[in-house]
């Protein structure tokens, strides 16, 4: 979406704003009580919620599925890796799900930020898992976190818990990520990349962005934030789930919020 037509997006929910003083551009949506109004009513766009929803179809099967609600969803996950395996080209294994991609960036900055230690390098074995696939084995690291700025905030808030340091490097003049800075300021760690950016709309060149991952040491990760992927109409964007095969130190966020509309069901990858 170029910014002149989300200009224009943005003037005509304005408008329509204008003649609903109940809802909001900003800030935190008012409780609404059942009795005096739904909470459809109101369009919260500091969330970036999709107002149409599920569709059609997603709902009939979601009712459908209430009378196994009693069944933990072993089965139904990995029907669903399997099918985000080839709608995607990767292998079951490389598929984790998530409640809303939220919680892949949380594990991420869990995982390979914090304060720089040497005392631990060796793999650490992992249980077989209950339900889904997973790795046999991980090995631990720590580092710095690299954010753009402004981007979406949650990851860093992570890392700060984790005891990281957060680097936050400015975007260039074109909106886009500085990836120059950003690697120069990584050690180790993990450099999250929103792209599209959340809030800014704005795209990080496809071959920039390949040239980046390639380029960048095994020992530092990298997650690409590929929350708005399906908005993005540009010639110079595209996905980079297909280098993931290449690179083991590229991780890439995906959910079901955004143009699939079920921000409430929590579901991610």
């Amino acid at each position: 979406m170029n910014r002149r037509r989300f200009a224009q997006l943005f003037g005509a929910g304005a408008a329509y704003l204008a003649t609903r003083p109940q809802l909001s551009l900003g800030g935190v949506a008012p409780r609404l009580s059942a009795s005096t109004r739904s909470a459809a009513a109101v369009v919260r766009l500091s969330s970036n919620e999709n107002p149409y929803g599920p569709s059609p179809m997603a709902v009939k099967a979601m009712t459908d599925a209430f009378n196994l609600a009693w069944r933990y969803p072993d089965e139904q996950a990995d029907s669903l890796i399997e099918t985000l395996a080839k709608i995607n080209g990767v292998e079951r294994e490389q598929i984790l799900l998530g409640d809303g991609s939220g919680e892949i960036l949380k594990l991420c900055a869990a995982a390979f930020t914090g304060p720089m230690s040497n005392t631990r390098r060796d793999s650490v074995a992992l249980a077989t898992p209950t339900r889904g696939g997973a790795l046999r084995a991980f090995t631990p690291g720590r580092g710095k976190m690299v954010v753009a700025d402004p981007t979406f905030e949650a990851i860093a808030n992570h890392a700060n818990i984790s005891g990281a340091e957060v680097v936050k490097v400015p975007l260039t003049s074109s909106f886009a990520h500085d990836l120059a800075k950003m690697a120069a300021a990584a050690n180790e760690g993990l450099i999250y990349i929103c792209n599209p950016n959340n809030p800014t709309a704005s795209i990080t060149p496809k071959n920039e962005l390949r040239n980046f991952i390639a380029s960048t040491p095994p020992s530092t990760m990298i997650l690409v934030d590929e929350a708005y992927y399906h908005y993005a109409d540009s010639a110079d964007y595209e996905s980079v789930i297909p280098l993931v095969k290449n690179y083991p130190n590229l991780i890439v966020a995906r959910t079901f919020s955004k143009i699939y509309g079920m921000a409430g069901l929590r579901c991610g990858y």
